[in-house]
C-alpha cells in the first residue's frame, strides 16, 4: 500500500512539475515576445531624441527576432541616414520597398540617401512616388525644383545635403499640418486620448 501511494504522490509530483514548466514556457515566450516590442519602443524614443547609434542598436535588436519586421527596418533606414551611412541607408529603403512599395518614410529617406548618393534616377523615381502619396503642394513643389536642379547641372555633395534637408523639411512641415488637422477633426470623440500620427494619403502612416 505504502509503495502505491507511494508511486501515485510522484506521478502527481510530476503532472504538477510538467504544468508548472508548460507555464514557465509560456511566460519566457511572452517575455521573448515583448522584447522584440520594447526595441522597437527604445529605438523609436532614441531616434526622436536624436541617438542615432542608440535607435540603430535598438532596431537591430527588434530584426533579430523578425528580420521582415517593416517599422524597424524603417526605423533603421532613418538612424542610418541620419548617421550619414547613406549606402546603408539606402539599402535598407530598398528593402523596405521590395516589402511595401508605398512606404512613405522610405520613399522620403530613400530618395534622400539616393541623391546624396549621386544616383539621381533612383531619388526621382522615389521622390515622385513620395509625391502622389503626400498630396501638400508645397511638398510637390520643392520636389519639382528639387528635380529641376539636378538635372539642370552638376551639383557638389554640399548643394545635394542641402536639397535633401529643404526635402525633409517640407515633408515633416506638410505631415505635421495633416496630422494636426486629423487630431483637430478627431478631437470629438477622443478627447481624452492624445493622436500622434501622419496619416498618408491613401492610408497608413509615415514616420518622420
Amino acid at each position: 500500500m505504502v509503495a502505491r501511494r507511494s508511486v501515485a504522490l510522484d506521478a502527481a509530483s510530476l503532472l504538477r512539475h510538467e504544468a508548472a514548466s508548460r507555464h514557465i514556457l509560456a511566460a519566457l515566450a511572452l517575455v521573448l515576445a515583448g522584447c522584440a516590442t520594447s526595441a522597437q519602443t527604445r529605438g523609436e524614443r532614441a531616434l526622436a531624441h536624436g541617438d542615432f547609434a542608440g535607435a540603430a542598436a535598438e532596431f537591430q535588436a527588434a530584426l533579430a527576432e523578425d528580420p521582415e519586421r517593416v517599422r524597424a527596418l524603417q526605423g533603421l533606414g532613418v538612424a542610418q541616414y541620419k548617421s550619414d551611412a547613406l549606402g546603408e541607408a539606402e539599402a535598407t529603403f530598398a528593402h523596405v520597398l521590395q516589402r511595401a512599395p508605398e512606404n512613405g518614410t522610405a520613399l522620403l529617406y530613400g530618395g534622400l540617401a539616393a541623391l546624396r548618393l549621386r544616383q539621381d534616377a533612383v531619388a526621382e523615381d522615389r521622390l515622385t512616388r513620395m509625391r502622389l502619396i503626400e498630396p501638400d503642394p508645397r511638398f510637390g513643389a520643392q520636389v519639382e525644383r528639387a528635380v529641376a536642379l539636378v538635372r539642370a547641372q552638376p551639383l557638389s555633395d554640399e548643394a545635394r545635403a542641402f536639397i535633401a534637408v529643404s526635402l525633409e523639411d517640407a515633408a515633416r512641415a506638410a505631415l505635421e499640418i495633416r496630422a494636426a488637422q486629423y487630431e483637430a477633426s478627431r478631437a470629438w470623440a477622443w478627447s481624452a486620448y492624445p493622436v500622434r500620427c501622419y496619416p498618408a494619403h491613401r492610408g497608413g502612416l509615415v514616420c518622420l
